[in-house]
């Protein structure tokens, strides 16, 4: 018999940042706003296009940083939930689609670029997806009753891997059917300081942390490291 008792533990996330530390050239003179749309766009939505035009990134580069946001996405997800689905093609595919699903969702404004003590700003209003409070009593509910289930017996004859994809695809199924709806939580506003450094701009690490940090309102385990921040690069000129 397989005893399993299934606890969510809830902890703070912040959703790892991705390095888009990619030389530009050529670009919009001027386009602040055009390039941190962009730079949201590429590592969220998985649209390269703009910001590729913009910082002459190379795209297949930019493409790849977008796919590992994703992957990260999903291996916080499956941590989250205590999901055990790596060694399942079908499940840890499902889950990358489940990731790229929520991310397409990543709704966004990018105000003009505006100077402050002749510094250049813009200011990203970020409605944070809010899919893991939404689904949360549907998660509670299931895992009492998969509780419950065990306590029967009825998973005595399962496998493990039978036992571990039962449990996994019911939340994810929850989840999924979430996506179709999602839920967005209060606006948030982020002020993001375009750094002009010789013949490029971008902006730091932290600015790009707190946007990462509002994508999703969650409660997820950060796994980025130190290293895992933004830092895009665009031709240097001087704000409208």
């Amino acid at each position: 018999m397989i005893s399993k008792r299934i606890k969510m533990t809830f902890a703070y996330i912040l959703m790892a940042a991705l390095v888009l530390s990619l030389a530009g050239c050529g670009g919009v003179k001027g386009d602040y706003q055009g390039y941190v749309k962009s730079l949201i766009t590429a590592n969220y939505i998985g649209i390269s296009e703009g910001y590729v035009k913009i910082t002459g990134a190379n795209e297949e580069d930019v493409d790849a940083l977008y796919l590992q946001n994703v992957a990260r996405l999903a291996s916080n997800l499956s941590d989250y939930y205590g999901l055990d689905i790596w060694n399942d093609t079908e499940l840890s595919r499902a889950m990358t689609t489940l990731a790229r699903r929520i991310y397409s969702n990543v709704k966004f404004d990018v105000s003009r670029p505006y100077k402050d003590n002749n510094i250049d700003y813009v200011d990203v209003t970020i409605y944070p997806i809010d899919i893991i409070n939404q689904t949360n009593a549907d998660v509670v509910a299931y895992i009492d009753g998969f509780n419950e289930a065990v306590d029967r017996g009825d998973y005595n004859d399962y496998t493990k891997e039978q036992y571990e994809y039962e449990y996994a695809s019911g939340i994810m199924g929850i989840l999924a059917d979430a996506v179709n709806d999602i839920a967005y939580a209060e606006p948030q506003t982020v002020k993001v300081r375009i750094i002009v450094s010789e013949d490029t701009f971008y902006i730091g690490n932290e600015d790009f942390r707190n946007i990462d940090r509002a994508i999703i309102l969650s409660e997820l385990v950060d796994t980025a490291s130190e290293t895992d921040a933004v830092e895009g690069t665009g031709t240097d000129a001087e704000s409208e």
